[in-house]
């Protein structure tokens, strides 16, 4: 037999009290005072009872149906109130019972396009006050935990708060974050929260505008790492509600790109800044005006129109006039989704670019050395009066490298090195990790053995190929190897794309004598950049750290290839150097909500620093030794704009960085509840829309099915019944 806590009867009826049910008895009390005013007296007859016999017996039937009547309704009015107080409910209206404590986890949606703003209150605001509602119209006793869903998820209250008054506050102190979400960390960040909770009834409310990009899976995981998150929250039983806050066919543009056209910006060069803003409203937009600002100082402007759904790039030209980091912002007049209306990019302007040549067979005549050709190519009128030149060239012998400081360096390049002690490589790498460019040439020096053991080291170390045998010989020159550029994919060969026939054969006609056989793990994420004829690659591309590595099958100088003679030979060269020295400034522009990493000198671990975010806060950090560097690390990044970063002592100095939105937040469409179901099967939950009326009558949400109420107003009713009936009946009582 069950017990009364588990008494459910068959058509859906259960009590959230159950146990109160043990009061039902007293609905027996009525019946036994009246079965004790029946007891029987000693009679004495006297004269005039004749009289009042005759008139009982003659009435006796309709006071007994009297008598009953009243009987029942005192009878009903005990069971009534002890119904009443064991609160009854159906559960044929939801999983969650009334009455009963529950955990309610509010899901709050912080990405982006929350912030989509339609008569003075944003999406946000809106899930806000519906959160705030749901909150005051708690029950006594019921708990109350809140989860942002961003990227990546924020626990807001993770224990269940009883203390609603706090919870409110909480919520209202919310910030919307400017990223997009983790559909799988934030069910996941759920189901954690309900795994600590010993509360059995349990509710998981979502306010989100459902928009498309926000409701999909990781990448990586797929719809398979979700279903299977999903299956494990549907495990708990919980009653998931989705309030719907978005509106279908909305209105936005955005700036969804900014980029200096250059790797690496000097002072008083020309560089390009390309802006792109799309249309992802239905409706074509005619002149939206595009402004450029650079430090807080408006500059040019542009009128475009946009079509819808397509990018439409927009290019400035502009000079940075003295070294540091500038701030250059593109922007668009605001529309309702002002978020995504600005766009910013550091510009970390360089007062020249450093670079150290590592010569392995250094002579003194002229171009005889193996560093001579490269270094003419990158700086050919440095030590000319008046001459400005964007690159410092130095170059030292092989047996220096170890003695020399590269923090002073943006780019390394080894030419000929015959071999590297494991302290050298060291250094590399150390160089490599704080963003610095390393650039590889062969040469009749070379030693594979080494390079393979220390700086290939099967595919884990600096360089992205292992260095085989030489093919050809630069003694005989009876075999040429051409060059295959590839299509001119790759950046550094992007100036010969479309070129005329005498440009591009300064390129293809080049001939190379002999060259190192490079081999690229099966895995390899490098690019070949150049090829020869044969599909050798001839050069190579690789990031490694926050740096990247070049590697040439040939050597720098002519000894094995005529390219130094040729005029394709400086503008790749420089373009080469540029592109190795970008990892200076590589992760000076981040994406919302992604941790902020920069590598300093060793020499500033444990130095303190101060974060300025672009919402006014002023967060400190600490940089940490991290292998042979410092490092910033800081995760605070969850606001669009940008953020300096002042380090003290023993570094003494400051860094700017930018932190900007997914473009993808802008995209508005939404889903609907069909695509929703199909893109998490196996999620049972309540679709809701229409956040006013629901936000009117929030407690509708936790109050569906009860009984209770309506038995309580019935006991009133029965009350007043009770009272005029006795009062009737007694008026109508001939022994009255």
């Amino acid at each position: 037999m069950l017990p009364l806590y588990r008494l459910h009867l068959v058509w859906g009826l259960g009590f959230a009290n159950a146990p109160l049910l043990y009061g039902l008895a007293a609905a027996s009390v009525p019946i036994l005072i009246h079965l004790l005013n029946r007891r029987k007296h000693r009679e004495q007859r006297w004269a005039a009872m004749r009289f009042l016999i005759a008139a009982i017996r003659k009435n006796q039937r309709r006071i007994r149906i009297e008598q009953w009547l009243l009987l029942a309704i005192r009878c009903l009015l005990v069971l009534l109130v002890v119904s009443a107080m064991a609160k009854p409910f159906l559960e044929s209206f939801g999983s969650v019972i009334s009455g009963r404590r529950t955990h309610r986890v509010l899901v709050l949606d912080s990405s982006l396009s929350m912030g989509y703003t339609a008569s003075g209150s944003s999406r946000f605001d809106q899930a806000k006050t519906v959160a705030s509602q749901l909150v005051k119209d708690s029950r006594r006793g019921d708990a109350v935990s809140v989860v942002l869903m961003g990227d990546p998820p924020r626990v807001v209250i993770g224990d269940p708060s009883p203390n609603l008054a706090e919870v409110q506050k909480e919520i209202q102190e919310l910030v919307l974050g400017h990223a997009g979400t983790d559909l799988d960390a934030t069910f996941e960040a759920v189901d954690r929260v309900l795994d600590v909770s010993t509360i059995p009834q349990k509710e998981v409310v979502f306010l989100t505008d459902l928009q498309s990009t926000s409701w999909r899976p990781r990448p990586s995981d797929g719809k398979e790492g979700l279903a299977r998150i999903v299956a494990k929250l549907e495990a708990r039983r919980p009653r998931s509600v989705v309030i719907d806050l978005g509106r279908a066919g909305s209105e936005n543009r955005a700036i969804v790109d900014l980029q200096v056209q250059s790797p690496v910006v000097t002072p008083a060069t020309t560089v390009l800044v390309r802006a792109v803003v799309h249309n992802f409203g239905p409706s074509k937009a005619e002149g939206v005006r595009v402004r450029l600002t650079v430090d807080g100082r408006v500059g040019p402007e542009q009128l475009v129109d946009l079509p819808v759904g397509e990018d439409v790039p927009v290019v400035f030209n502009q000079q940075f006039s003295s070294p540091g980091d500038h701030v250059v912002e593109a922007s668009i007049d605001e529309d309702a989704l002002p978020l995504d209306d600005h766009r910013r990019l550091v510009v970390p302007v360089r007062e020249s670019v450093n670079v150290l040549l590592v010569d392995g067979d250094f002579k003194s005549e002229p171009f005889q050395a193996e560093t001579d050709y490269l270094a003419q190519a990158l700086a050919p009128t440095e030590g000319s009066p008046g001459e400005p030149n964007m690159m410092r060239v130095e170059v030292v012998s092989e047996s220096q490298l170890a003695r020399r400081d590269l923090k002073a360096f943006d780019v390394v390049g080894l030419c000929n090195v015959a071999q590297f002690s494991q302290t050298e490589v060291d250094a590399l790498e150390d160089f490599l990790k704080q963003g610095g460019g390393v650039i590889v040439f062969s040469g009749d020096q070379v030693m594979p053995d080494n390079y393979n053991r220390l700086l290939y080291a099967d595919g884990k170390g600096l360089l992205p190929a292992a260095v085989g045998a030489p093919v050809g010989d630069a003694a005989k020159k009876e075999s040429a190897f051409g060059f295959n550029p590839l299509g001119y994919r790759h950046p550094l060969l992007a100036e010969f794309r479309n070129q005329a026939d005498p440009v591009v054969a300064g390129l293809t006609r080049t001939l190379t004598w002999r060259y190192h056989k490079l081999t690229l793990s099966k895995d390899s994420t490098a690019q070949v950049a150049l090829a020869f004829e044969n599909g050798d690659p001839a050069l190579i591309e690789a990031p490694r750290h926050r740096g990247k590595v070049f590697q040439a099958a040939t050597s720098a100088d002519a000894g094995w290839t005529n390219w130094p003679v040729h005029h394709s030979y400086p503008p790749i060269m420089q373009r080469m150097i540029l592109e190795a020295a970008a990892g200076r400034s590589a992760e000076r522009n981040i994406r919302v909500g992604q941790p902020y990493d920069q590598s300093f000198d060793p020499s500033a671990a444990g130095a303190s620093a101060t974060v300025l975010t672009p919402r006014g806060q002023s967060l400190p950090a600490k940089l940490k030794a991290a292998g042979g560097v410092s490092q910033l690390h800081f995760v605070e990044t969850d606001a669009s704009g940008a953020y300096e970063v002042k380090i003290g002592p023993p570094l003494a100095t400051e860094v700017a960085f930018a932190a900007n939105p997914d473009p993808a937040e802008s995209d508005l469409a939404k889903l609907e509840r069909a695509s929703l179901a199909e893109r998490l099967p196996g999620w049972n939950f309540i679709h809701l829309t229409n956040w006013r009326e629901l936000a009117q009558n929030a407690a509708s949400v936790g109050r569906r099915g009860e009984l209770h109420r309506p038995l309580l107003y019935g006991v009133l009713l029965l009350l007043l019944v009770e009272s005029i009936t006795a009062w009737k009946f007694g008026h109508n009582d001939p022994s009255s």
